[in-house]
C-alpha cells in the first residue's frame, strides 16, 4: 500500500510540475509598434485565462471611435462603415455593417467593467485576442517576451 500511495504522489508531482503555466502578458505590441495602456485608460487584466484590456484602449488604436452608452451598459464602437456593440456580461460581439447586415462574434469569457472609484468611474474590459479578431486584425502571442501581437489583417 505505501508503494501505491508513494508512485501515486510522485506521479501527481511529476504531472503538476509540466502542466503549463499561463502566462501574463506584459505588453502588446499592434502593427509593429509596442503600444502602452495609458495609466488614466486602465490596465492589462489577466481574467478567465484571457488578456483583457479597456475597449477604448485596443479601439481607438485601430482608429475606432468609442461611445458608452449606460443605459444599456454597452460600448459602441464605430468606424467608417460598421458599428460594434459589446455589452456588459455579454459573451458576444455584435457587427452591425452600414448595409445592415449583422455578424455576432462569440466569445468564451464575458465582457466586463472594473470600477476604479466610487462615483462610478470605470472601465469596460474585452478580451483582447476576440475584440481584436472581431475588428479584422490577426493576433499572436510571443511567450519569450510575454507580449500579445496585433497585426492588420492583408
Amino acid at each position: 500500500m505505501k508503494k501505491l500511495t508513494a508512485l501515486l504522489a510522485a506521479l501527481c508531482i511529476t504531472l503538476c510540475g509540466t502542466m503549463p503555466a499561463f502566462a501574463v502578458a506584459q505588453s502588446i505590441v499592434l502593427n509593429g509598434v509596442p503600444s502602452e495602456i495609458p495609466s488614466d485608460m486602465g490596465e492589462i487584466i489577466e481574467q478567465d485565462d484571457r488578456t483583457f484590456v479597456p475597449i477604448r484602449f485596443v479601439s481607438e488604436n485601430m482608429g475606432k471611435t468609442v461611445k458608452y452608452d449606460e443605459n444599456i451598459n454597452s460600448a459602441l464602437i464605430l468606424d467608417k462603415t460598421d458599428m460594434y456593440i459589446i455589452q456588459e456580461g455579454s459573451t458576444n460581439i455584435f457587427k452591425i455593417s452600414d448595409l445592415g447586415q449583422t455578424v455576432v462574434t462569440p466569445m468564451d469569457t464575458e465582457a466586463f467593467v472594473k470600477q476604479y472609484d466610487e462615483a462610478g468611474g470605470g472601465r469596460m474590459y474585452v478580451p483582447i485576442r476576440f475584440v481584436s479578431e472581431a475588428f479584422g486584425y490577426t493576433v499572436g502571442w510571443d511567450d519569450a517576451t510575454q507580449t500579445v501581437t496585433i497585426d492588420a489583417a492583408q
